[in-house]
């Protein structure tokens, strides 16, 4: 299992995301319905003929100083109007070169965006996304809902959280300062905080706090597994989405987390003789300083089960049928392991005839020879970079995500409805060169839901947008009465398992999951115990 996660880790590290405003927006005056109170002040958002959107709305109090590495505590209460009409920073991240993203040092970063549709109105269903990033990186800035909000008729949040160290780190010290919630959760406390400040503050942006959906993608989705079996979450939405987020290795054992934070601590210089001295020794660091301390090991930053905030790990509380009985909506991408050929390939090891079964090998350890043989290059036009993404995907997206949308059909029949998005054509939003086979990516739905404003020169074709507009129908249906409409898209069941193919001018009802995705050999393969990484 710890490499499994250490594996999404990599994975998902690709995943990240600049900060922009949407386009055309103007200032409104203070009479106008950009002015809205909420329950710590009135802030003044921007207008478009596209809705309204409230950027920058603190949810917290800054964590800075010794608020670093508590949860998060109650926004200070303001007078007069505070300005709403721009993006708040991103919270704390290492630069991530392949994706031509800054290093960012801000800590004040508990902020969140909400965007309405046009018309005013009341009631609304309300769609709150956490983005990925793989726990390490990404920001709500990079995602601009104005079109769904509007295709739907919904109220659309989207929010910063913790991240790495500062979001998830694990110390004996920190749990003995609040041991009604442990120490590692502090990313998934402040999304709480997100789902406790919209249930407070729906209704004056036009939603209905009783129709609440958690929704993500990738450590996004990962963190709303995450929701479903959290304490502190329940009654905090009524329906979930989780995209390309495999619910099994959705958090990391606490003594493990706990090890890698006196490594961490180690690592930053900080070795007193007492817990609580290392912790004042971390709170005295900088961010810059935390950010250049080495990692190692199995996604040292991932929530952490165990603890009050999450005592039992997602995967298997969703086995148990101990979670939040929500309906959910669930999916993943057709070639969600071509992101992993890339990461291969980017670390300096090309994909051929030798190694192949040489990095197979180092993944499978004394199964890699089956993997090999199992998917041959030849099945994929000898292209073994398609061999290595066919395989990799099915093994740690592609059939955990159909045994966890299983597992919830077991426990919620008629609830839940899962899907695969299978556009193979979708725009490149990574740094890969354009002849690489990305196929349908992890992360290529974004742009068919979102206007995904790190890539502004995506364009869809035609065919594409009608795709686009199908899935906005769908996802918006699914947040306003918990079936996806108007497309027939019946729920899944344990058995067969049915998803809903999303192609353009192809959207079918397919039964052929288990088998596209081999997952009846994967059933076979041992999970490793290792946690080196892929490559």
């Amino acid at each position: 299992m710890a490499t499994t996660r250490s594996l999404f880790v990599s994975f998902l590290a690709l995943v990240c995301l600049a900060v922009a405003v949407p386009a055309g927006v103007s200032a409104a005056a203070p009479e106008d319905p950009a002015v809205v109170s909420t329950d710590a002040g009135r802030v003044r958002g921007v207008v478009t003929d596209r809705g309204r959107a409230f950027l920058g709305v603190p949810f917290a109090a800054p964590p800075v100083g010794e608020r670093r590495w508590r949860p998060p505590q109650p926004v200070a209460a303001w007078s007069g109007i505070r300005d709403a009409a721009r993006f708040a920073g991103a919270c704390a991240q290492q630069a991530r070169p392949v994706l031509g993203t800054p290093e960012v040092t801000n800590e004040d970063c508990l902020y969140l965006n909400v965007f309405t549709p046009p018309g005013g109105g009341s009631g609304k269903p309300v769609l709150v996304w956490f983005h990925g990033g793989s726990f390490v990186s990404g920001t709500a800035a990079h995602y601009d809902p104005s079109d769904l909000a509007r295709t739907g008729d919904l109220v659309v949040v989207t929010a910063n959280y913790r991240l790495g160290a500062f979001g998830f780190l694990a110390h004996r010290g920190l749990t003995a300062e609040a041991p009604d919630t442990g120490s590692g959760n502090y990313g998934l406390m402040d999304q709480q905080a997100v789902l406790r400040w919209t249930r407070a503050n729906a209704a004056a942006f036009g939603g209905d706090p009783a129709r609440v959906t958690a929704a993500g993608q990738s450590s996004g989705g990962l963190s709303v597994c995450g929701h479903l079996v959290a304490p502190g979450s329940r009654g905090l939405f009524a329906r979930a989405v989780i995209q390309s987020a495999p619910c099994g290795v959705a958090s990391r054992p606490l003594a493990e987390a706990t090890s890698a934070g006196s490594a961490f601590a180690a690592g930053a210089g900080c070795l007193g003789t007492t817990p609580a001295v290392v912790v004042s020794c971390l709170r005295g660091k900088s961010a810059a300083a935390l950010l250049k301390v080495p990692t190692s090991g199995a996604a040292p930053w991932w929530p952490v089960s165990g603890t009050p905030v999450l005592p039992v790990p997602p995967g298997q509380a969703i086995e148990a049928g101990d979670y939040a009985r929500v309906p959910v909506l669930i999916g993943n991408g057709l070639d969600e392991g071509t992101i992993g050929a890339l990461i291969v390939e980017s670390g300096g090891t090309h994909l051929n005839a030798v190694t192949y079964p040489v990095v197979l090998t180092s993944l499978f350890k004394l199964d890699g020879p089956r993997v090999a043989a199992h998917y041959p290059a030849s099945r994929y036009g000898n292209d073994y970079r398609l061999a290595f993404g066919a395989a990799f995907g099915d093994y740690l997206v592609a059939c955990p995500t159909r045994e966890a949308a299983r597992q919830l059909a077991a426990a919620t029949p008629g609830r839940v409805f899962a899907y695969e998005f299978a556009d193979r054509s979708a725009p490149n939003l990574y740094h890969a060169p354009a002849d690489f086979p990305l196929g349908a990516y992890h992360g290529a739905e974004i742009p068919y839901l979102f206007t995904y404003l790190p890539a502004p020169d995506v364009r869809l074709t035609p065919a594409q947008t009608r795709l686009s507009q199908t899935m906005t129908t769908l996802w918006s249906s699914f947040a306003t009465t918990s079936t996806p409409a108007p497309t027939t898209w019946p729920p899944t069941a344990p058995t067969p398992y049915r998803q809903l193919s999303l192609a353009p001018d192809a959207v079918t009802l397919r039964t052929d999951f288990d088998t596209s995705h081999q997952c009846a050999f994967w059933a076979t393969i041992a999970r490793p115990t290792s946690q080196g990484p892929v490559a």
